[in-house]
């Protein structure tokens, strides 16, 4: 009793202390006309769209095919086409030929030798076909080979270039949040220059304490410290009158089962282990026979006259070594490696992505939590409003003031929350490559959420 006693009459001395002065008249007037403004932006609003935030299912979280892009993956397929070229042109076959003259007809001749075999000078042409190295060997694994890593490529800039969408898509996410934001911050200020004019013609007139400034000339410079890490000029918000928003939940079983198939690096992975597969299907003990038939065609010029022959025949060489089997077993053991690998990432992916999950439901309870509170809050502002209009009980402009700051504050973390939650979804976006993630989400507007339970959002 003692502590409202009190209470009550130092709010009776502020109210006859503005009074008094032509300062402390202008000040309650200031205060009426911030009123006026403030039920207008609550109460009266004739559009919505100062804590609101847009569907997010309207926007778009996918790569987009860009002039750039296309002339990489032209470039990729250039190359992949060239190198395929080069397999399917060889055929193998090798032409050659040799010639020269004897200098001395009496070197190498023996003594019972009667000069037939006798030649001034020999010409030969050879054609030899080498099918171990021609493109009718191994031909549609050696073009997979090449096939796989353009698809590597790929992937890698796919990966690299979907880091730059989210980025992007979160810097569109901050604009709006900044926005919506800074329109509620500056009105919030407004309120606080009020308050910090009132308290510091109170403390003039020694009505007040200088804790209760204090506490207002910090709240102050915390909110112009928010506001000025936002970009400059942004609008004071039009409407609070119907703040509005959604929770989004995530398909995560159909999800996950997307991410397992599509995520770049576990795509990247399977193809490595295809590639190394492929290689080893590639690598036989053929490969390291050289066998060759040939056709030579030999000219003798004679003193006696010219002479020809044909002669035909197989040239090889046979490796006696397991080097090969030895390769094979080198290719597949790196196979193994790659799919302990894949399991590996898999599981961490997984846990990643169910962290983000987590932080999308915490987000959309916060936003929950804060959406019914400003709700409250309306719904008290307009008892109050009525109340002060029809002077039922005391009319305190500082404390009524402080009401609507609340309502404000609300609205800020509101907005907060949202854009924590949509860059968590944006986050999401990270495991897919050819597919949105908004196609896994389900958006519900947090209106429905007044009379029902909160709900887990984030995880169907």
């Amino acid at each position: 009793m003692t502590k409202l006693f009190i209470t009550g009459f130092v709010l009776l001395c502020s109210l006859f202390a503005f009074g008094q002065t032509e300062e402390g008249i202008d000040i309650l007037n200031g205060f009426d006309t911030r009123f006026a403004v403030l039920d207008s932006l609550i109460f009266h609003a004739d559009n919505d769209s100062a804590a609101c935030r847009h569907s997010l299912l309207k926007g778009e979280l996918q790569p987009a095919v860009t002039a750039d892009r296309n002339a990489l993956d032209s470039a990729i397929n250039a190359r992949t086409d060239a190198e395929i070229g080069v397999i399917t042109a060889q055929t193998g076959l090798k032409f050659t030929g040799q010639t020269y003259y004897r200098l001395d007809n009496s070197l190498g001749i023996d003594e019972d030798d009667n000069g037939v075999s006798r030649y001034k000078s020999k010409v030969q042409a050879e054609l030899r076909w080498y099918p171990f190295q021609s493109a009718v060997f191994k031909r549609k694994g050696r073009i997979r080979e090449q096939e796989l890593r353009g698809m590597i490529d790929r992937l890698a800039f796919d990966k690299e270039e979907l880091g730059m969408l989210v980025e992007r898509q979160k810097e569109v996410f901050r604009n709006a949040s900044d926005t919506l934001l800074a329109g509620v911050l500056l009105h919030r200020i407004n309120n606080l220059n009020m308050l910090s004019d009132a308290y510091l013609y109170l403390l003039g007139n020694q009505n007040i304490s200088s804790d209760d400034l204090l506490q207002i000339l910090n709240e102050k410079a915390e909110a112009e410290r928010l506001l000025a890490t936002l970009p400059a000029g942004l609008p004071a918000a039009v409407d609070l009158s119907s703040p509005s928003g959604f929770t989004i939940s995530v398909d995560t079983t159909a999800f996950l089962k997307k991410v397992r198939s599509t995520q770049a690096d576990l795509s990247t992975l399977k193809l490595q282990m295809e590639l190394l597969e492929t290689r080893a299907s590639n690598t036989s003990y053929w490969t390291e026979v050289n066998a060759a038939p040939f056709v030579r065609y030999s000219l003798y010029t004679r003193p006696s006259g010219n002479s020809s022959n044909v002669d035909a025949g197989l040239v090889f060489t046979i490796p006696v070594s397991k080097e090969f089997s030895r390769k094979k077993a080198a290719l597949r053991a790196q196979r193994d490696e790659l799919a302990a690998q894949e399991s590996y990432l898999s599981t961490r992916l997984i846990e990643a992505v169910k962290a983000i999950l987590v932080d999308i439901d915490r987000y959309n309870r916060a936003a929950i939590g804060e959406y019914r509170r400003m709700d409250e809050l309306k719904r008290y502002l307009e008892i109050r409003r009525t109340g002060y209009d029809n002077r039922v009980g005391e009319y305190n402009r500082l404390a009524r003031m402080k009401e609507y700051n609340s309502y404000l504050l609300c609205c800020e973390k509101f907005i907060s929350f949202q854009y924590s939650r949509d860059c968590s979804i944006a986050d999401l976006q990270k495991f897919l490559t050819d597919t949105s993630i908004l196609e896994f989400c389900r958006e519900l507007p947090l209106e429905s959420t007044i009379t029902n339970e909160v709900p887990k959002t984030a995880v169907q």
